[in-house]
């Protein structure tokens, strides 16, 4: 008996474990990487979250991602409007203005339990174009970009920095109150 109970004991935790790890586990798209001006990794081309857990990505991802203070309730407020939307978000990983806003997003998105496969991340050169022409695609003339997606279509988006703050500007577009992105007059 005890030893049919270690056999799917073990068998439980060899099956259950790894297919949870599995899921959870998210690998590192296969990217394109070049030294940029100043000797940072510049990714080029689809990535995901796992491509931006290195060191040189996390001393700037992670405080940003732990300073963004979230008000009490907002979640809870918006968490049902991001349900049908999906998200495009072009960044460079070599950029001033990515590495300061996009530990925020990612907080956001986490918080509203954006899966990682309702984003749809890619990353430019310091000269601001791929070889896909990503950025031609969906006009992306500053980064980060994220633009929100419902039923395939552009909602809004957040361009470079938030006119508000990315509480407020996330809070907005959610809501589909009126809001243009700092160059929507460009």
């Amino acid at each position: 008996m005890r030893t049919y109970i270690y056999i799917v004991f073990s068998l439980f935790t060899f099956l259950g474990c790894n297919n949870f790890a599995s899921e959870k586990t998210l690998q590192p798209l296969e990217v394109q990487t070049l030294i940029g001006e100043e000797g940072e990794t510049v990714i080029l081309g689809f990535l995901n979250r796992a491509n931006l857990n290195t060191p040189e990505f996390q001393a700037w991802l992670e405080p940003e991602y732990e300073n963004l203070k979230i008000p009490k309730g907002w979640v809870n407020e918006h968490i049902s409007l991001t349900k049908g939307l999906t998200f495009k978000l072009i960044l460079g990983t070599w950029c001033g203005d990515t590495q300061r806003e996009l530990g925020g997003m990612f907080k956001l998105l986490d918080l509203l339990g954006v899966s990682e496969d309702r984003i749809e991340m890619y990353s430019i050169s310091e000269a601001k174009d791929s070889p896909l022409g990503y950025e031609e695609k969906y006009d992306i003339l500053n980064i980060p970009t994220l633009i929100f997606m419902e039923n395939g279509k552009e909602n809004n988006r957040i361009v470079e920095f938030p006119v508000e703050s990315l509480v407020e500007d996330f809070s907005k577009i959610l809501k589909k109150q009126p809001y243009k992105d700092s160059y929507s007059d460009f």
